[in-house]
């Protein structure tokens, strides 16, 4: 009952965020480097600070001080966004947005604490009681927005990959290679502070078309927020930094269904309208068998007790047997049962499912269904 609780304060906080600014927060938000900000050709997916949050990225990171600071980086995640939402404007009101997360020097004259000493503090509403992974003195954060079906629209075939013991597998290409379809499979995505890139995407009350009580906003994942060196193999920034609650990587503070959904092809996705069925592909969303010799472990809950680091598995998990807290974009928390169906499970995932393209569109979703 705490944790839902929280999660509803949670809630509260990126609704106000919302009321505001009449679209929901980046789910992290990165500053680009200059010359992708006056690339003659446009603004490169390649050389985003973006993609240097993937193994093998070719951008970089720089982190740069003072109040003009013009140097590209991770500045930080949708929590930053939400303080003042949540009872914490006092942390809000020294967090300085020219600087990124990790930034251990405060803007000259400012007066305030730097952003890596206000990331270290605790806030009581970002932690579940039953996370057993929450560090004392740190930046722990138990509930992660909804980021669709992969970690960056603009880069759909970046799937997940890492070991089995992190649930993961090969990166799998989706389907949805359009940006803008990619949009409509999630809540909250990655994008920069200027919001002018081709990767910018937000999600208004006027796009959640399937209805807000019908759409997860976010979930419990006891693997998200902090840890003291994170490294991981084909994951968010592989030189082992401090992640917290304010770090915009995006395994430390969004959620993913499986990114195997179209694991057969767009063609495994298509719909049968005239019964009113969806395709085949959508069930691989809470994903758990055996395909061929490989066994996947996408799913909700295995995270719980066979990951055994934090920031290693972007799914939801949780203390709380059989199921996981999730919020929904109309304020609602709901315990939503880990052997749910996979394709019922997508629908919540989509705020646009019935908007989707026709190859992929997803059909009605009835509330007793889940």
């Amino acid at each position: 009952m705490q944790c839902a609780s929280n999660l509803r304060n949670v809630g509260l906080g990126l609704q106000g965020y919302l009321n505001a600014k009449n679209y929901y927060p980046n789910a992290g938000t990165f500053r680009e480097t200059a010359a992708n900000l006056t690339n003659a050709s446009g603004p490169q997916q390649s050389a985003s600070t973006i993609t240097a949050c993937f193994n093998g990225g070719s951008a970089t990171w720089t982190a740069g001080t003072g109040i003009n600071n013009t140097a590209s980086g991770p500045l930080h995640s949708w929590v930053v966004d939400i303080l003042q939402y949540i009872d914490a404007n006092d942390l809000a009101n020294a967090w300085s947005n020219n600087q990124v997360y990790l930034s251990t020097t405060a803007d000259a004259g400012s007066g305030n604490a730097s952003n890596f000493a206000i990331s270290t503090k605790s806030v009581g509403v970002l932690s579940c009681p039953d996370d057993l992974t929450v560090q004392p003195g740190q930046g722990n954060l138990s509930y992660v927005v909804n980021g669709g079906f992969s970690r960056w629209v603009a880069s759909p075939n970046v799937g997940w990959t890492g070991t089995i013991s992190a649930g993961a597998d090969a990166t799998n290409t989706l389907p949805w290679t359009d940006i803008n379809a990619a949009s409509r499979t999630g809540g909250m995505f990655l994008g920069t502070d200027t919001g002018k890139m081709p990767w910018d995407k937000k999600t208004t009350s006027t796009t959640i078309v399937d209805g807000t009580s019908q759409t997860i906003l976010a979930s419990e994942n006891l693997l998200g927020g902090y840890a003291g060196s994170y490294n991981i193999t084909g994951g968010p920034n592989s030189s082992g930094a401090q992640i917290n609650w304010a770090a915009p990587h995006p395994n430390a503070v969004m959620f993913i269904a499986s990114d195997k959904v179209g694991l057969d092809g767009a063609s495994g996705l298509t719909p049968t309208p005239s019964t009113g069925t969806d395709g085949t592909d959508w069930t691989y969303a809470n994903f758990k068998q055996k395909v061929g010799s490989t066994t996947y472990y996408e799913y909700i809950n295995y995270g719980t007790n066979n990951v055994p680091t934090e920031g290693a598995f972007p799914y939801p998990s949780s203390n709380h047997i059989g199921g996981v807290n999730m919020l929904f974009c109309d304020g609602g928390v709901r315990f939503i049962q880990d052997t749910i169906d996979g394709t019922v499970y997508s629908k919540l995932i989509t705020p646009a499912g019935s908007k989707l393209p026709q190859t992929y569109r997803q059909m009605p979703l009835g509330s007793d269904e889940y």
